[in-house]
């Protein structure tokens, strides 16, 4: 089964619905995703953004902003999400 883009290599979960919202770094690169791999990939950002797309329903952004927890590591830029494990910080 596909992921959406947000799904980090270390989330094995499966997507929880459709993709909802862009998650942005502090460089603006961003990724879509369903509003539970976009609340794993934010809390792993320092100075993460989220916003819903335009087809999103009421609150998807506010929910997968609410879901973010800080989980420890936090990462600069997603593209470090990609080349790191969130376990092994550069």
């Amino acid at each position: 089964m596909a992921r959406c883009p947000a799904a980090l290599p270390t989330t094995p979960t499966p997507c929880a619905g459709p993709i909802v919202v862009t998650v942005l770094d502090q460089d603006n690169a961003g990724a879509d995703g369903c509003e539970h791999h976009a609340a794993h990939l934010l809390a792993a950002l320092d100075r993460g953004r989220v916003f819903a797309l335009p087809h999103a329903p009421a609150g998807a952004a506010h929910r997968a902003f609410k879901a973010a927890a800080p989980q420890g590591v936090r990462l600069h830029r997603l593209a470090d999400a990609i080349v790191t494990s969130p376990a092994t910080p550069r």
